[in-house]
């Protein structure tokens, strides 16, 4: 048409635009794009449109902005579409906040979001876990007389309930049956699921029996959600006759439905009643499942029975299925237990062998075992090991390598640790705080203790009397009964009541070295056991 002359019109171009963005070929459709103003033509909102939507189908977000941009310098303006289409991109790509300034966007230029874009937007904030921001959001959509969906309810119910928010969970449940919305399955199974996450299973129960009366049948992962429910609170009879229930119903159980009960059994110690209803899982077709192994694994591992647990790993290669990271942890971590160090150590070759990359956790768990043996040179060498694999050190290897060095006063070793960690930007937790300074402690280098829960302190980890009391000792083992009365003085302070243990054992170095005045003008100010 252009070598002839004749001029398509913009209808036209806007198909040839439509078809190009179906097929993927988005550089065509750009360029059929371009050609609308060779034209003389101007593109309308349905061209940009169609053009933002073939990009984000492609994930080319930056250049559907690009679009949205030429919009608002030169027309035509965007329309509630436009932001709709981006609005949901954003939003399915977990970029939900993004979402929310797209809605003010439209506000601030007297575009009305639709319910669509408004739910679209709630359904992101809690697939995030962004619960705060989404009940804002459901709050201010509310009072603007937007109706929730299904769809909207379940996410925020489902979000709530993650969060252990079940009151406000409930409350929904309420409003969206007062308006008129009918829960489907997966919002029942969603306030069920938070129910029995804090052990209110009878509530969870009756759930079940109201769901039923409403005439939606509870699902595989209804049922597989009470069940482990049930497990969690030992109550494994009642989740094996659930399944019962549940066959009866006509739901057939899923592989997840057997290893909740079956993990279970291990987790009572029922370990026969376990390896019986392992094999009735097998005659029901859930054969080569390798979680089901690993949680008969874990069981023998945890009894110390590491000749059952290395006899399934056997049976799993001979069975031809492949055992994954999960499998050879639990494995390296039931040796390190019963102190064959280098049983466990032969695991990580053997991980190998079978194309698995041995993780973090796998080198903790052996580390771990160094130390508890006494090895720190081998649990050091591991961290060379890991950088030479590419497996980064993470807060608990680091605290793992501090308690061994603690244990035996390598105090020096311990000092490199922390500028290790200041490197790579890695913060100690309390734990690993706690053993550093009890190891200061125990090396009377109590400044460096002092400076320890200093730092604590900044980085806002909690101390108590426990911490204090190391230090307080050491300063009165040394005779530096000022320096005890200072951290004394700190602990009242900090609004610490000292212990009934340390107070009559501090009494008696104060009046050794003749510090008995300075003791007596603390007590006016020392809080009791209740902190009053």
């Amino acid at each position: 048409m252009r070598r002839s002359g004749v001029p398509p019109d913009v209808v036209t171009l806007n198909i040839l635009i439509n078809c190009y963005c179906e097929w993927g070929h988005l550089d065509l459709a750009r360029q059929v794009f371009d050609e609308i103003r060779f034209w003389s033509y101007f593109p309308n909102a349905i061209s940009c449109n169609t053009l933002i939507k073939g990009y984000c189908r492609k994930g080319r977000i930056f250049d559907a902005y690009d679009v949205l941009r030429e919009m608002r310098e030169n027309g035509p303006s965007p329309d509630s579409r436009t932001y709709s289409i981006l609005i949901d991109f954003v939003c399915s790509n977990s970029n939900s906040e993004l979402g929310m300034r797209l809605i003010s966007e439209m506000l601030r230029i007297g575009l009305v979001p639709s319910e669509i874009a408004y739910n679209c937007v709630l359904a992101g904030l809690c697939s995030e876990g962004k619960m705060k921001l989404a009940m804002m959001l459901y709050t201010r959509i509310v009072k603007l007389g937007v109706k929730g969906n299904v769809v909207t309810y379940t996410g925020l119910i489902n979000g709530l309930c993650q969060e252990r928010r079940l009151a406000e969970a409930k409350l929904l449940f309420d409003e969206m049956l007062e308006k008129g919305v009918s829960p489907n399955v997966i919002t029942y199974t969603a306030l069920i699921h938070g129910l029995c996450a804090v052990g209110q299973l009878e509530e969870a129960m009756g759930m079940i029996q109201e769901m039923v009366g409403r005439g939606c049948s509870p699902n595989v992962v209804t049922y597989t959600v009470v069940m482990g429910g049930l497990c969690k609170e030992g109550m494994v009879e009642e989740a094996l006759r659930l399944l019962d229930v549940m066959t009866q119903q006509g739901v057939d159980p899923n592989e997840f439905t057997y290893c909740t009960l079956l993990d279970g059994l291990c987790k009572r110690g029922q370990i026969e009643e376990a390896s019986r209803f392992f094999h009735q899982m097998e005659e029901k077709g859930f054969r080569d499942n390798v979680v089901a192994y690993n949680i008969l694994i874990c069981a023998f591992c945890k009894m110390g029975n590491m000749e059952e647990a290395r006899n399934l790993l056997q049976e799993i290669t001979r069975k031809g299925i492949k055992p994954d990271v999960i499998t050879y942890n639990t494995l390296i971590d039931g040796y390190c237990k019963i102190g064959k160090i280098e049983a466990a150590h032969d695991l990580l070759s053997d991980m190998e062998r079978q194309d698995l990359r041995p993780n973090v956790v796998s080198y903790n768990t052996l580390m771990a075992g160094f130390c508890k043996v006494g090895d720190l040179e081998r649990a050091a060498n591991l961290v060379e090991v890991m950088a030479g694999k590419g497996v980064g050190l993470d807060v608990v290897s680091y605290s793992i390598l501090s308690d061994g060095m603690c244990k035996v006063g390598r105090c020096q070793d311990m000092e490199n640790l922390l500028h290790h960690m200041a490197e790579k930007e890695i913060e100690p937790d309390a734990m690993m705080y706690s053993c550093i300074l009890n190891a200061y402690c125990k090396n009377m280098r109590l400044q460096e203790a002092k400076s320890i829960i200093r730092r604590m302190t900044t980085k806002g980890h909690q101390t108590n009397i426990v911490i204090y009391n190391s230090i307080l000792q050491g300063f009165c083992i040394k005779g530096e009964i000022k320096e005890a009365i200072k951290v004394l003085n700190e602990i009242i302070l900090n609004g610490i009541a000292p212990s009934t243990v340390m107070v009559p054992l501090f009494l008696e170095y104060v009046c050794r070295f003749g510090q008995l005045d300075k003791f007596l003008d603390l007590l006016p100010v020392m809080p009791d056991k209740d902190g009053d």
